[in-house]
């Protein structure tokens, strides 16, 4: 992706602001360059001294702009006096200077909106970007090479790229606007200053180029870096119970070793920059003194002393900013890395598109779920092949097989995680890919095997995505799910707060939080996966219960292992392969005598 095409739609929302800051910085630009050349006056009445004063003949007007300019100003000394004439330029100057400054704060407060916008639009949409991946993304991405993107990446374009705006906008206008005045005084000696621009070019342009690929090689030892982290996080209980500290320390010291020498290497080639512009500028000064100061004692053109003093003036604040341009073009390089680690999660494209705009939205089932020669494969890894199964209003319908027999897979296709390779689900006759996504899963309560729950209290996590909770529907699915059983043990009752990822309940109780929130939304479909299979005895036993109110008058389908969980079930489907090995009622299957009793015998005899 063209990185101009991915920052441009953050920038155009931006566009006044960037005209009103191009506009000041050239106005400053303009009010600099006279702060600048105001020195000449200053010269021109000290070196003339007491003379000006009993001068009575008027000067006469030169042929070049220097020298009118300077005839001009020695005939108003002779009108108003030494004295006065300083006494004016002292205020013209302090004038300048107020005008000069009141306009940079006026362009650099435009810049702040610009500065801080772009970067809250760039989060805003990375993040958006993220919770649209599909759950193969996030299956094959690690968690801590993300987290580095969305927060170490994303800061590092805001103060490389973005930060740079100011210095990318003013810096070449001040260096223009100069360059104008330097060939108004004395172009000969202007275009042999500018014979060096093109060396000092090439040389910055060949270390902001390695910069670039050391950066790089930084932002990803840092993603690296940071998942180690993460996973020692997420997994110290086993770290330590394994006691494998010293294996996790060896891991994370090599990764930080790498990290390091990555860094230092691009900070290397950074603070180089630095030293080469400073060079350059010196030597092209020193070479302007000598070439210039001959000019002026040849006395072969128009330019005098004082003006040549001047334009040493004006062309000395060349070199700030100039400098100022060369930074920011490695600073733009070094977060042009990071730019790019960006692009690679906004150029990856949604497999699971939404319904095309004005399609129908989904109202409640009202005949059924139909597979249809559904096939799916993890790249070159099938996991369905042409699996057909009905699922009527009403049923009950469980998924059983071995792991890694496709149960997940196919109820990921039905939430719309991921669309079939080959095949079709209809939805009461309409394909599954023509319902709008949003709407679709309204009508779906899912409850997974990982309770899943966020920093909040028990009833903002069953409410989850509705901002004004209805406390009819809360108490409602709080009570089918079992959850006041517990939470009216609580001092704050619903409103006691869970704890990170809710490690202040039980895993029974945070399974009944889980399938409350699933219910909260008065589901038409439910999707059970192994929602009980991580729970004791006495857990099981609880949430079991609540599931078997909560499937009352609705479609569901349930996957488990243990077949316990699915003898109730109006329909039986065994995977196998990725295909459908057999289906029936529980009394049917055991009478087919097949895999499927097979599995029920094998259970009940490691019971």
């Amino acid at each position: 992706m063209n990185r101009r095409v991915t920052l441009l739609p953050f920038f155009r929302a931006y566009r006044w602001n960037l005209v009103s800051n191009a506009v000041l910085n050239a106005f400053g630009a303009v009010l600099s360059l006279f702060s600048f050349l105001s020195v000449v006056p200053f010269l021109r009445i000290l070196f003339a001294g007491k003379a000006t004063e009993v001068e009575t003949e008027f000067i006469p007007a030169a042929d070049d702009w220097p020298g009118m300019i300077g005839a001009w100003f020695d005939n108003f000394v002779l009108e108003v006096g030494t004295g006065q004439a300083l006494l004016i330029v002292c205020i013209t100057v302090i004038i300048l200077a107020i005008l000069k400054n009141a306009v940079s704060y006026l362009a650099m407060y435009s810049l702040a909106t610009i500065r801080t916008g772009v970067s809250r639009d760039l989060r805003n949409k990375t993040y958006n970007r993220v919770l649209g991946m599909s759950m193969g993304w996030f299956t094959d991405s690690r968690k801590g090479d993300v987290l580095s993107r969305l927060t170490v990446d994303l800061n590092e374009v805001e103060i490389s790229i973005v930060g740079s705006i100011e210095v990318l906008f003013k810096s070449p206008l001040i260096v223009l606007i100069s360059i104008g005045a330097l060939f108004a005084l004395s172009w000969e000696l202007t275009i042999f200053a500018l014979i060096f621009l093109p060396v000092s070019g090439v040389l910055i342009s060949r270390i902001a180029k390695k910069l670039k690929h050391s950066a790089l090689k930084g932002k990803e030892e840092l993603g690296s870096l940071v998942n180690i982290l993460e996973e020692t996080l997420s997994g110290v209980r086993i770290i330590k119970a394994f006691g494998v500290e010293r294996l996790f320390l060896k891991r994370f010291s090599d990764r930080n070793e790498r990290h390091f020498k990555a860094m230092r290497k691009m900070y290397r080639r950074e603070y180089l920059s630095s030293p080469v512009s400073e060079v350059i500028s010196i030597s092209v000064m020193a070479i302007l003194l000598g070439y210039g100061g001959r000019i002026v004692l040849e006395g072969s053109t128009g330019l005098t002393g004082d003006w040549f003093i001047g334009y040493l003036v004006i062309f000395s604040q060349i070199i700030p900013p100039a400098r100022a341009f060369s930074d920011g073009w490695f600073r733009i390089h070094k977060g042009v890395a990071s730019l790019d680690r960006l692009e690679e999660m906004l150029e990856v494209a949604n497999p699971v598109p939404d319904a095309p705009k004005g399609s129908a939205q989904m109202s409640d089932l009202e005949k059924g779920i139909s597979f249809n020669n559904v096939s799916f494969s993890y790249g070159e890894m099938p996991i369905l092949s042409n699996l057909s199964l009905e699922i009527n209003k009403g049923e009950v319908v469980a998924l059983v097989g071995a792991s890694g027999s496709g149960k997940t897979t196919l109820s990921n296709l039905l939430i719309r995680f991921d669309d079939p390779s080959d095949g079709h689900i209809f939805i009461d006759g309409r394909d599954l890919r023509d319902i709008p996504v949003g709407s679709w899963r309204e009508k779906l309560g899912v409850v997974t095997q990982e309770s899943i729950l966020f920093h909040g209290s028990i009833a903002s996590n069953i409410a989850l995505g509705d901002e004004n909770i209805d406390q009819e529907r809360l108490f409602r699915a709080s009570e089918i799910a079992q959850v006041s059983e517990f939470s009216d043990k609580f001092p704050q009752g619903l409103d006691t707060p869970v704890g990170d990822s809710g490690c202040k309940l039980s895993g029974g109780q945070r399974q009944r939080v889980a399938l409350a929130r699933a219910l909260y939304r008065d589901p038409s479909i439910l999707v059970l996966d192994e929602a009980t299979s991580a729970l004791d005895a006495a857990s099981e036993h609880e949430v079991q219960k609540a599931l078997d109110a909560a499937m009352e008058n609705r479609t569901v389908l349930v996957i488990a292992h243990r077949l316990s969980t699915v003898s109730k079930a109006d329909k039986i489907i065994l995977l196998d392969n990725g295909q459908v090995s057999e289906q029936g009622s529980h009394e049917e299957l055991i009478a087919k005598n097949g895999a499927y009793a097979e599995l029920v015998r094998l259970q009940s005899f490691s019971r």
